[in-house]
């Protein structure tokens, strides 16, 4: 069975313009907008204010652990304007973004690489902006 997602009703309204937009333009990431899609459909849609601290939404901060190398990373989950890897900043059109997505602290996410299938468990949620009453991000 698999885990029940979480999405504020914001992050699921503009996710959704944002893979109506790009589903023409970005051609080469179809599987990724498709996962995403998949994920944000299936996910249960909350109000702002009523999410739990421990998901990740739309600007939050998290850390990740690789589950194979025990590699420990932090980004921040961003618009694909705003992304900017290097810089911690990670696209929710990007595998491991559109994974992350509505999972909370300790579930383990897998996402497709050019290798293969990677792995990752959600260590932290760093910053939230709806726990800190930032509802608008």
């Amino acid at each position: 069975m698999k885990t029940q997602l979480h999405i504020t009703n914001l992050d699921y309204q503009r996710l959704s313009n944002l893979i109506s937009s790009v589903r023409k333009t970005m051609k080469d990431d179809l599987h990724n907008i498709e996962a995403l899609e998949g994920e944000i459909h299936r996910a249960k849609r909350v109000e702002p204010r009523k999410i739990a601290p421990n998901y990740v939404t739309m600007n939050s901060e998290v850390e990740v652990i690789d589950t194979t190398s025990g590699r420990v990373m932090k980004f921040k989950l961003v618009y694909p304007q705003e992304a900017n890897f290097p810089a911690g900043r990670l696209s929710v059109l990007s595998p491991l973004g559109s994974a992350l997505i509505g999972y909370r602290e300790g579930d383990e996410v897998e996402f497709r690489v050019p290798a293969g299938t990677k792995k990752v468990r959600i260590g932290k949620i760093l910053f939230q902006p709806e726990a800190k009453g930032e509802y608008a991000l």
